[in-house]
């Protein structure tokens, strides 16, 4: 399957890149702080351009990938990184041993529907470390709308808070941490910056003008100050 092909190629506008790379990194701090498994090993779902990889690496963390696109799994193959081709759910065969930290990074909202959704969870789940974390962010559906849909084709699987707490604590998870993001800043203090990238870029002229802009610039920009989810939830240690 061709998906991503265009993702891997796409032209990377500066300031997204900084943004998304401060993003990563905060991430990247919580789902380390809040995991409390004594070995480390990270296994990252959708790993993207390989953010949590070289984060991984500078911390001396042992790193595994699962990666749907054969474009994208060969470009961070490139870069010496354990990469398994596969969709998921299932996770592929080839993905052994346990994990301290899980990241599923804007991978969830793909999901066909909620039994994939729910399928997924489940294995995260078993192939985490008791007291591993599982760290996962996706576009917030009830500030996106039709954004959600309208931004990438493959975009299934709304999510919203309410949602998102349900289906962990559905399988076995603990939620610890759970806020918003929006561009570089975290929490609700960032929900100006979505209002202002709203004003500054209304639908109705997008309707007008969006299709004569270069690379879609104006409304990647203002997607990246939307308000996604952020959650880190924790397998629960087992009864004793």
């Amino acid at each position: 399957m061709a998906v991503y092909d265009e993702f891997a190629g796409r032209h990377r506008i500066r300031a997204g890149a900084v943004i998304k790379a401060r993003q990563n990194r905060i991430i990247f701090e919580l789902g380390m702080a809040h995991c409390l498994a004594q070995e480390r090993r990270v296994l990252d779902i959708g790993p993207g351009d390989g953010q949590i990889a070289s984060l991984s690496h500078a911390a001396y963390l042992p790193y595994v990938a699962v990666e749907g696109s054969s474009a994208v799994t060969e470009m961070l193959r490139e870069r010496g990184l354990e990469v398994h081709e596969g969709y998921v759910p299932p996770l592929p065969t080839g993905v052994a041993g346990r994990f301290s930290t899980c990241f599923l990074l804007h991978v969830l909202e793909h999901m066909p529907d909620h039994r994939a959704a729910s399928q997924l969870f489940l294995q995260v789940h078993d192939t985490l470390l008791p007291s591993g974390t599982f760290v996962v962010a996706c576009p917030d559906f009830a500030r996106w709308g039709s954004d959600f849909y309208d931004c990438d084709y493959s975009h299934c699987f709304p999510l919203t808070r309410r949602r998102l707490n349900q289906i962990a604590l559905d399988h076995g998870f603990e939620i610890v941490h759970i806020t918003i993001y929006c561009g570089p800043v975290f929490g609700v203090i960032g929900l100006p910056l979505s209002w202002g990238a709203r004003m500054s870029y209304p639908r109705f002229v997008d309707g007008i003008i969006g299709a004569h802009i270069p690379k879609d610039a104006a409304n990647r920009g203002m997607l990246t100050f939307l308000p996604n989810l952020l959650m880190v939830a924790r397998r629960r240690l087992a009864p004793t």
